[in-house]
């Protein structure tokens, strides 16, 4: 499997988001959101378009406090390490002035536990003029975000990921895989796993795989038979015949 990007339309519209909010003008706010179900590519676009505009990417879990988020926050922009909030603030705030970098915040579900974080993450932002915010988050993320109008007012860029469509899939094969898979079986994989990019790509692994053992210089849906593409895949689902 080849380490690229496919750039489906999910991608594309999260790039458009960044790129509108690191552009804007004067006056306007830049915090964005990002949400979807499980297993539709949030976090891995959210790594490639943080390395692709030189973002600072955090990932926020059940065990985060302020005192956390500001630890990694400082981290990720090469501070020294501090013991105490308001010094690690203040070099944030410091760090940002000078390079006002976008702060893209994953598994933000998390940070809307806590008020005290969110306001924390709010106050470095209002301090950093041209500071951009992103959060990343299941697809309750966006009520969540509307249930606090201090943080909500501020979000001017948004992006709900969907599964992919047939085109999307045809996209994400013919980019990560290195053997050709004919377009039956990538249809076929789509239907199985309802555009679920996540179960695609482990689908494709499989079919990639099956290809390289049996020296095929493609693989298609004959070829493919009725082997399992992914873990849960319902047998029912799964095409009639035999291997």
């Amino acid at each position: 499997m080849k380490h690229e990007m496919a750039m489906t339309k999910n991608v594309r519209r999260f790039v458009g988001a960044v790129r509108e909010l690191s552009q804007r003008g004067p006056g306007l706010e830049g915090m964005g959101l990002l949400g979807g179900e499980p297993g539709e590519g949030k976090t891995t676009t959210l790594a490639y378009v943080s390395n692709l505009v030189n973002g600072v990417y955090v990932r926020a879990n059940a065990c985060w406090t302020v005192t956390a988020m500001l630890a990694e926050i400082s981290h990720e922009l090469g501070l020294p390490r501090q013991r105490f909030k308001h010094p690690m603030i203040n070099g944030i705030i410091g760090a940002m002035l000078m390079d006002p970098r976008p702060i893209f915040v994953d598994e933000a579900d998390y940070l809307l536990r806590s008020t005290d974080m969110l306001d924390t993450l709010r106050d470095i932002y209002d301090m950093v003029p041209g500071a951009c915010v992103i959060l990343v988050g299941m697809e309750e993320l966006a009520a969540k975000v509307r249930a606090n109008g201090r943080f909500a007012r501020r979000v001017t860029q948004w992006v709900e990921f969907s599964g992919l469509d047939v085109a999307d899939a045809v996209t994400l094969a013919s980019t990560v895989c290195e053997i050709p898979v004919g377009r039956d079986l990538v249809e076929h994989l789509h239907k199985e796993t309802r555009g679920n990019v996540g179960r695609m790509v482990v689908g494709l692994t499989r079919i990639e795989s099956l290809g390289r053992s049996q020296g095929l210089e493609a693989v298609d849906l004959a070829a493919w038979g009725d082997r399992q593409l992914f873990f849960d895949q319902q047998a029912g689902r799964r095409k009639n015949g035999g291997r």
